[in-house]
């Protein structure tokens, strides 16, 4: 996002709160600007273009006021240890006056009056590293050095702002795996300074008793990653216990208890996959056992100060209705498969210290459909594995063929149909055609259209009309146009009899696309999927809107993942789905005109002889659609190969009888159920 540089003043910098969302802060956070970082908050602003920057840090970035730049979301973590040239006052009085900003390699830094020994004087701090990657969130845990305790040069003889800009910092596989995952992150860290943090927040507000969260996702998805990041964020300890190799209750117990009487200050207790003792493949006594044991272990650390605990889980699905349920675990966070933004930012955070030509980061993320994390950090230790041997630099070539070596850990789930056809076989419907680019291939391709208005792009799009008026053709072509996969669900496949069998497989579905994002879900036939809720004999169709409209409203993350339904029968769908921020965007498909049937006849494969005259031919097919019209080449092609089997076109002979048998036929030319 473009922004003109302002000057201001104080520690923060400041700019639109439309903006700010719209480049993933919707409540403010920290931006990459020029050679440091800062932290900017929404606020009301002269022209929405601006970015109101401290002095200070102006400098420290290289930048001056009145120039435009590109600025990011940056995503930083603690910092363990602040090295600055000279210690002016005490460390503890320093890391109260810089808590919770960014701080970066190079900067220069002023305290306003008040902290320090002359409460009557600011203080400048020259920063001449910050480890362990250059720059960091300064917190309680942060230590501070002097550069000559840490033996290093002063900030002016270092690389940065005063020098040479440093070079970009080595990422770690934990930066890598949490790479798209910032806003999960500050929900957690959120989660563990309430519960578990030093001041003990929950009691002094006098909460109703919490004991964690629960945190869902698949293998390689980066679950204790995320843990153990968002603990270091507020200085907390994290105790990790693996389940998958307890088979017994008293051992269950046993590490639980030893997890809770052993902890010592501000804790989280991370246990990890959940599913191995209370899901369906676990004996039904010691799951019986375990959830008991849980429910004890939930117990105790609610009422424990300083002491919050994570479940982990596959999915959310997979855990006992009594976990699930539990006012003790009242959010639940899903780290969903990497979808195709979230995957390009993996290989650039896995790549970012490995020798590389300006690989393809976007060609890529495309190639890696179905790749968890840890399987896209794999491909890129494969390929780095090559370079040791034989030397050279990654290009995107070694890395494409390095991922062809990686099995997919989400593979197994397929990941949706390439259509082979675009635009150009549809006939005619250019103003449906132009809504459907409107409402799913910009948001993709040009976002900045959305962001200059200030407005969201639709999340649900309606196709109406009759049978066979190229509702499905038109979205599988809208799905090679977008570079899309497809997935396309017929709505009486999802409804199952047993009680949460349908609600799971919508979530699925949705866990299918992410993994293939981007993506296209077409549901068809989309009334009998979601019907108006209270007027079916069972429960299931009413669990199944719910879990639609759970998955529209973006309690889980959808991506880049566009929803389409279609209906011959939209009165018969929940209005609960159809109104604003659901499935808004309305289109009707109905019967073609005399162009639009001319426009397909001049499309089809099949080769008509020079006596077809294809104004009449559209002029006589009034009332049929496109779905009639294929039906009538297809049946005058067999009658031309019933009675002349050598034949190369069809004739006006076999295409008049198959007009007049279908122009006849009952409802022909209406819109039918």
């Amino acid at each position: 996002m473009k922004f003109v540089l302002r000057e201001g003043h104080g520690p923060e910098a400041h700019a639109d709160a439309t903006l700010l969302r719209a480049i993933g802060l919707p409540g403010g956070g920290v931006v990459a600007l020029g050679r440091t970082h800062v932290f900017v908050r929404p606020d009301e602003m002269r022209s929405p273009s601006d970015l109101v920057v401290p002095t200070h840090v102006l400098s420290n970035a290289g930048l001056s006021a009145g120039t435009g730049v590109e600025v990011g979301r940056a995503v930083l973590a603690p910092a363990e240890t602040l090295v600055l040239a000279q210690i002016p006052t005490d460390g503890r009085t320093l890391i109260g006056a810089l808590n919770g900003r960014p701080v970066t390699r190079g900067d220069l830094i002023t305290i306003d009056p008040g902290y320090g020994s002359d409460a009557g004087q600011s203080i400048t701090l020259d920063v001449v590293d910050v480890v362990p990657r250059g720059a960091g969130i300064i917190g309680s845990q942060t230590r501070i050095v002097t550069a000559e305790d840490a033996g290093q040069r002063p900030a002016n003889d270092a690389p940065g702002p005063h020098g040479t800009p440093p070079g970009p910092p080595t990422l770690s596989r934990t930066d890598a795996l949490l790479a798209g995952l910032e806003n999960e992150l500050d929900l957690l860290a959120g989660w563990f300074a309430l519960l578990a943090g030093e001041r003990d927040l929950a009691t002094a507000w006098n909460l109703p008793e919490v004991a964690g969260v629960l945190v869902a996702g698949p293998s390689g998805c980066g679950k204790g990653e995320l843990v153990r990041a968002a603990a270091r964020r507020v200085g907390v300890q994290v105790v990790e216990i693996d389940v998958t190799l307890v088979f017994k209750a008293e051992s269950l117990l046993d590490r639980l208890s030893a997890a809770v009487n052993n902890s010592t200050g501000p804790t989280v207790i991370l246990v990890d996959p959940l599913e191995a003792v209370t899901g369906d493949d676990a004996l039904n006594t010691f799951r019986s056992q375990s959830l008991a044991i849980l429910r004890w272990f939930l117990d105790t650390v609610a009422s424990t100060p300083r002491l919050a605990c994570v479940l982990g889980a596959a999915s959310i699905g997979d855990l006992h209705a009594s976990i699930i349920g539990s006012p003790l675990l009242p959010r639940a966070i899903t780290i969903p498969p990497p979808d195709l933004g979230r995957r390009r930012s993996l290989f650039e955070a896995a790549l970012a210290a490995v020798p590389n030509a300006e690989v393809d980061l976007d060609k890529l993320a495309a190639v890696t459909a179905g790749f968890s994390g840890v399987d896209i950090l794999a491909a890129v230790v494969q390929a780095s594995a090559e370079l040791a041997l034989g030397g050279g630099t990654a290009t995107t070539e070694t890395l494409v063929h390095a991922v062809q070596g990686v099995t997919p850990s989400l593979g197994s789930v397929p990941v949706g149909e390439m259509t082979s056809f675009g635009f150009d076989r549809v006939a005619n419907l250019d103003d449906v055609k132009q809504r459907l680019t409107e409402a799913v291939i910009w948001p993709v391709s040009e976002p900045e259209r959305f962001e200059r208005l200030g407005i969201e792009p639709p999340k649900g799009i309606l196709l109406h009309g009759p049978p066979g008026t190229g509702k499905t053709f038109v979205v599988k072509a809208l799905a090679h146009e977008a570079g899309a996969a497809f997935f396309s669900i017929k709505g009486a496949e999802l409804l199952d009899k047993y009680v949460g069998e349908s609600e799971r497989g919508v979530r699925e579905l949705f866990a299918r696309a992410r993994a293939g994002a981007p993506a296209i879900m077409f549901f068809d036939e989309f009334d009998a999927l979601a019907p108006v809720r209270g007027r079916s004999s069972t429960s299931v169709s009413d669990s199944v809107v719910a879990a639609l409209l759970t998955e529209l409203d973006g309690v889980a993350d959808r991506g880049q993942i566009a929803v389409i339904a279609a209906t011959n029968r939209p009165d018969l769908i929940d209005p609960a789905l159809l109104r604003s921020g659901r499935f808004e965007t309305h289109i009707e498909l109905g019967l073609p005109g005399p162009a639009a049937r001319r426009a397909m006849l001049g499309l089809t494969d099949v080769p008509l002889a020079d006596d077809v005259d294809l104004d009449e031919l559209a002029a006589r097919a009034e009332g049929l659609s496109f779905a009639d019209l294929a039906g009538l080449l297809r049946e005058a092609a067999l009658a031309t190969l019933r009675t002349h089997p050598d034949a190369l076109t069809v004739g006006w002979g076999e295409l008049e009888p198959a007009i007049e048998r279908l122009s006849n036929r009952p409802g022909a030319g209406s819109a039918q159920s």
